[in-house]
């Protein structure tokens, strides 16, 4: 044995296979080796749970963990929530090779990988050299971790000295750290002084995002292009060919790419949603709603189901439903209410929840009802945590509909600096979803105090049937737009009563009932409530 048994006594493990024999096997292999605290589940979402109350100094994990998360999602959302111990050793098993990625030793990746049948002995080595590894390595990563670029060079210059078995390691995240503190040059340099010596694949590959880094688009473009070639560097070429594309302003290009990418993983969430993104990016929305109903259908129940979907697709049915017309509106927000509220409950995290609370609040106002809308607004204020970039957005929208436009404003400052930093860890789609949305925000805005205008006009012109097109187009854009409501809730008065026009009379009422009103205002409701049809007032 490479470590002796006393010092595996000590260390808490978890162990993660779904095949309770085969889990039973390596747990006696573990005790045979050291290990006494030892926590044996067989899913991932046991794992978590388990994670989440205590942390482990190893995880080892199947690949394949059946119904739920695979071993690469359990490890992502173990990063992602921060129960993953510095220092810790994760140990993914197969049996089947694995494609390790080539790139992104920084961001962090699983210590490493063992192939099943697999003997007491070899899992001793392999865990042992992890473990050994890991605990070198560490200050580079928590200095990387802080910001502290020029820290984590240095030590990664001192492993190099101390361990001189672990100089690839140390050299391949000292490129990753120059590259996030943004000097592709010095990388691009490290880089080329390691294909010299060696042809290594990371190499290869660290030097063509260099180069993407650097804005040197067409040097990236051949060596991608080369590295396309070769099997196991495909999927990451082929993710910087997006980005490639995304940064020229390509954006067929970088769809194209995209859907090379998802034929070789077709349940990738990440460019699923990068696939959806730039239909609508390229205008077609109808499309994309195509594309989301249909992973909707295909994935649901499934260990490969995801939450953006449902999001997206409730997203692009409430913005249908603010554009439609008095027949169409009523079956869109119902389509809304019936995707959002289907999101299983899997799925509903803590974050999970505040994104769909967010989209149900501006569906609510849609339909009037204010204080629900206001009650799920004090929920989502009280999270504490970070939102993704489309929910950021989505919350913007929902600012905008309650008519405070400096919540919104600082909303949409934030999403520009997240799409900042998300470009300059090479997820170029960010700017431009957030360009996109900025424009379209713009354009609303103006179109909405239009038909705000346009609205009181027809008013005075004593055409209410005219004013009252305007007049909903613009409820359905800023409901909490006090003055607006009003002039609707007018010409609804000035018209005779209709069954189709309840809905929004009622809305219309309910939200104007629950808001904070000026004297005036609430003495013009009176006075608009006693003059409207009898049928709305049921």
């Amino acid at each position: 044995m490479i470590l002796q048994s006393r010092f595996y006594k000590s260390k808490k493990l978890l162990l993660v296979e779904d095949c309770e024999p085969v889990r039973a096997s390596i747990k006696g292999m573990l005790q045979q080796i050291g290990f006494e605290q030892i926590t044996a589940v067989a899913d991932a979402t046991a794992a978590l749970a388990h994670a989440k109350k205590q942390q482990f100094d190893f995880i080892v994990a199947d690949f394949q963990l059946g119904e739920g998360k695979d071993a690469s999602q359990f490890f992502a959302e173990l990063k992602l929530h921060g129960w993953l111990k510095a220092g810790a050793c994760f140990a993914i098993m197969s049996a089947e090779p694995i494609r390790q990625p080539v790139h992104g030793m920084l961001s962090g990746l699983p210590d490493c990988y063992l192939l099943k049948p697999f003997s007491y002995v070899e899992l001793e080595k392999k865990l042992a050299k992890a473990f050994q590894t890991s605990i070198a390595l560490r200050k580079i990563y928590q200095a990387a971790a802080s910001a502290d670029y020029q820290e984590a060079i240095t030590q990664a210059d001192e492993v190099v000295k101390q361990h001189p078995s672990l100089t690839l390691q140390a050299l391949r995240l000292k490129a990753e750290v120059m590259l996030a503190a943004g000097d592709g040059k010095a990388a691009l340099g490290l880089y080329q002084y390691v294909c010299q010596q060696r042809d290594f694949s990371w190499a290869r590959l660290g030097q063509a995002i260099a180069l993407l880094q650097l804005s040197r688009f067409a040097e990236a473009a051949t060596q991608l292009q080369e590295l396309l070639k070769q099997e196991e560097l495909r999927p990451e070429a082929l993710a910087c060919l997006v980005q490639l594309a995304l940064l020229q302003g390509e954006l067929q290009e970088a769809k194209a790419w995209v859907l090379e990418l998802l034929r070789i993983n077709p349940t990738d969430n990440i460019y699923q949603q990068y696939y959806g993104n730039l239909l609508h990016l390229l205008g077609d929305d109808a499309a994309a709603i195509a594309y989301w109903q249909k992973l909707l259908q295909q994935y649901r129940f499934s260990a490969f189901d995801h939450i953006e979907p449902y999001l997206a697709l409730g997203r692009s049915q409430l913005l249908a439903a603010q554009q439609a017309d008095l027949a169409s509106y009523s079956p869109l927000i119902k389509q809304f209410f019936d995707t959002v509220q289907s999101i299983p409950l899997k799925l509903l995290t803590a974050p999970g929840a505040v994104q769909q609370k967010i989209q149900l609040a501006q569906g609510y106002l849609l339909q009037g009802d204010g204080a629900k809308s206001a009650a799920l607004q004090a929920e989502i204020a009280a999270f504490d945590g970070s939102l993704p970039l489309s929910s950021m957005l989505d919350l913007v929208r929902y600012h905008v509909a309650c008519n405070d436009s400096m919540a919104a404003g600082e909303l949409l400052k934030q999403a520009n600096l997240l799409a900042d930093t998300l470009s300059k860890n090479c997820q170029g789609l960010a700017p431009l979803v957030v360009q996109h949305f900025t424009t379209m925000l713009k354009a609303s805005n103006q179109q909405l105090r239009q038909w705000q205008q346009q609205g009181g006009q027809q008013l005075q012109a004593d055409k209410p049937k005219a004013a009252l097109q305007l007049l909903r187009s613009a409820f359905l854009l800023c409901p909490a737009h006090s003055a607006t409501s009003l002039q609707l809730l007018q010409a609804l008065a000035m018209l005779p009563g209709h069954k189709a026009l309840k809905p929004l009379a009622s809305a219309v009422l309910q939200l104007l009932n629950t808001k904070a009103l000026s004297s005036s205002e609430r003495s013009k409701l009176t006075e608009l409530t006693n003059s409207l049809p009898e049928l709305y007032l049921d």
